[in-house]
C-alpha cells in the first residue's frame, strides 16, 4: 500500500543461524548488500517462544511498526497448539482479518503441506485456504534444489475471480450474455 514500505518477517520454527540465512538469501534474490541490514525489514525470530507469547510478539510488532505494509509468518502452524482444532483455527483466523483491517497490511503465510498429498495441515490449512485471497504452492524441483516451482492454487478467490472474468467476457462475446 502506498505510503506503508515496512516488512515484518517473522519466523517461529527456525534457529537464530538458520534465520541468518533467510535473510541472507533474502538479501541477495532482492540484490541488496549482505553486509548491511535493510532500514524497511524487520525479522522476528520466535522458535524460543511459547505458542501465546509468539502470537503477542507477532500483534506487538504490527502494531508498533510505522508504515507497515507487508508481514510474512513463515511457520503460521506454530502459533497453534492443535492445528486440527476448530476453535484455535477460528481465532488464529480471525486475529489475521483483524490485524489486516486495523493496519490496513497485507499478511502471506507459510504452512506446509501434508506429507503424502497437496492439501495444507490440519483445519488450520483448511481454515487459511478458505479466508486467503491467493493461494501460492511452492514446490521445489526435485532434480535441483535451488529451483522452485510456483503454482496458483485452485483455492485461490484470484483465480476463482480470474476464471468467473474470462467466462463472463465469452459470453458476452458470443452474444449469450448482454
Amino acid at each position: 500500500p502506498i505510503g506503508k514500505h515496512k516488512i515484518l518477517y517473522v519466523d517461529t520454527e527456525q534457529s537464530k543461524f538458520h534465520c541468518k540465512r533467510v535473510l541472507s538469501r533474502i538479501l541477495q534474490l532482492a540484490g541488496l548488500p549482505l553486509n548491511q541490514h535493510p532500514k524497511n525489514l524487520e525479522f522476528l525470530s520466535l522458535r524460543g517462544y511459547a505458542t501465546k507469547e509468539r502470537l503477542r510478539k507477532i500483534e506487538e510488532a504490527i502494531y508498533d511498526i510505522e508504515e507497515l505494509g507487508l508481514v510474512i509468518i513463515d511457520g503460521i502452524r506454530d502459533l497453534a497448539h492443535d492445528i486440527n482444532s476448530p476453535s484455535e483455527s477460528t481465532d488464529i483466523i480471525t486475529k489475521l482479518m483483524q490485524w489486516t483491517d486495523e493496519r490496513k497490511i497485507h499478511i502471506h503465510t507459510v504452512l506446509h503441506l501434508n506429507k503424502g498429498d497437496d492439501n495444507t495441515r490440519g483445519h488450520l490449512g483448511t481454515e487459511l485456504n478458505n479466508k486467503a485471497e491467493t493461494v501460492l504452492q511452492i514446490t521445489k524441483n526435485e532434480f535441483d534444489k535451488n529451483i522452485s516451482s510456483i503454482i496458483l492454487s485452485a483455492a485461490s478467490k484470484l483465480l476463482a475471480g480470474k476464471i468467473l472474468n474470462v467466462l463472463l467476457f465469452q459470453l458476452m462475446k458470443t452474444g449469450c450474455l448482454k
